[in-house]
C-alpha cells in the first residue's frame, strides 16, 4: 500500500458528522505498512471509530525548535468512537505542516478514521 494523506473535514454547526459514512474517512489498514498523513493546523482532531480489535496508532515523534521531541501514541478503546487531539503543531508536525501517523501492524479494516477541524462553525 502506500502513504495515505488524510482530508481535513470541517466542523459543522449543527454539530453532526457521521464519520461511517463520510467520503473523507479512511480504513484502518488503508496505509498497510505505510503512514497516514495528517495536515494539522492545532484545531485537527483525530476521530478514530474503533472495531472489535484495539490498534495502536504511533505519532511519529518531530524535532521542536529547540531539539526536544514528544513522544505520542494513541490507544483507541475497542468498539467506541475515540476523538484524539487537537494537536500542537510545534511538537508533532513535519516541515510540511502534517503529523505522520502509523497504526501497529498496518493497521484494522475495521478500524475508521476521519480528520476533522475543530474551529468557529459557521
Amino acid at each position: 500500500m502506500a502513504d495515505q494523506t488524510m482530508t481535513v473535514v470541517q466542523g459543522v454547526k449543527a454539530g453532526v458528522l457521521n464519520v461511517e459514512g463520510h467520503a473523507s474517512a479512511l480504513a484502518g489498514n488503508a496505509a498497510g505498512a505505510d503512514d497516514f498523513i495528517m495536515p494539522n493546523d492545532g484545531r485537527t482532531v483525530l476521530v478514530v471509530v474503533a472495531g472489535a480489535s484495539v490498534t495502536t496508532i504511533d505519532v511519529t515523534a518531530i524535532d521542536d525548535k529547540y531539539g526536544r521531541t514528544e513522544t505520542l501514541q494513541l490507544n483507541p478503546t475497542a468498539s467506541k468512537t475515540n476523538i484524539f487531539g487537537p494537536f500542537l503543531p510545534e511538537l508533532f508536525n513535519n516541515s510540511a505542516g502534517n503529523m505522520i501517523l502509523s497504526a501497529t501492524g498496518g493497521g484494522d479494516a475495521g478500524d475508521i478514521y476521519l480528520a476533522v477541524r475543530v474551529s468557529n462553525p459557521s
